[in-house]
């Protein structure tokens, strides 16, 4: 992932996505997408429609909402996906994952809010199996992102999380760590996962934690109120 400036605007892409065609930005400090001003600009500067865009009410779940047109948060989901030319999909967070998988083949798209309720509940894999059943898309095809996510090192736990993930992975431990006796939890890396798992044919993480880096919104390290930053993405008619 690599950050460009566009209408004044700091933002992240992903690479594989862009060599796919898909119009896809990550935001950064000072945009804050919970407010209209800084979302339409977040819109814009991907290169989409700003009166064209989907959103949720995201409640850390693992429901997959397929949308074939704008949506201001009427509905509870923590993935969208679309096949809609021009539709922008939207997402938000301040440390989960923002994951993105797209279909070049059929341009269908998929985003999801993966923090690690909604990741220990199936949301990503969710992701790929929607796009499957709504629009025929096959696992090789896809390209996938996973955006910056607070780290490891600064992502203590309870057993619980851990828990949740052994109930349904088998390969939960991998992505768990005590440190001075504190769990700790890698949910980007068990993101990327579960997409390999799901049999995506290309997953690119964006290596960033949002505790460490100041480009981003943090929760655990700012608190309570703090911006969130946001994932859109979306096929632009050709």
């Amino acid at each position: 992932m690599r950050p460009v400036d566009r209408e004044g605007s700091r933002l992240l892409l992903f690479d594989g996505l862009e060599a796919a065609g898909l119009s896809c930005a990550h935001s950064t400090v000072p945009l804050d997408v919970r407010q209209a001003a800084d979302r339409r600009r977040l819109v814009l500067a991907a290169g989409l429609d700003p009166d064209r865009v989907a959103t949720a009410v995201q409640v850390h779940g693992a429901r997959v909402l397929r949308v074939d047109g704008p949506l201001e948060r009427t509905a509870e989901a923590d993935g969208l996906v679309t096949a809609t030319p021009g539709l922008a999909l939207l997402v938000k967070a301040a440390d989960c994952s923002l994951v993105v998988v797209a279909d070049p083949v059929r341009h269908a798209v998929g985003v999801a809010h993966a923090g690690w309720r909604g990741a220990a509940g199936g949301v990503v894999e969710g992701l790929v199996a929607a796009l499957g059943r709504e629009f025929g898309s096959a696992p090789g095809d896809l390209v996938a992102g996973v955006g910056p996510t607070i780290g490891l090192a600064r992502y203590p736990v309870g057993q619980e999380v851990l828990d949740a993930f052994r109930r349904r992975v088998p390969w939960a431990e991998v992505y768990a760590r005590t440190v001075d006796g504190q769990l700790h939890f890698d949910v980007a890396g068990a993101n990327a996962r579960a997409l390999r798992e799901a049999g995506v044919g290309s997953v690119e993480t964006a290596g960033l934690c949002t505790f460490e880096s100041p480009l981003l919104f943090s929760y655990r390290r700012q608190g309570q109120g703090v911006g969130h930053h946001g994932l859109v993405a979306g096929w632009v008619p050709r």
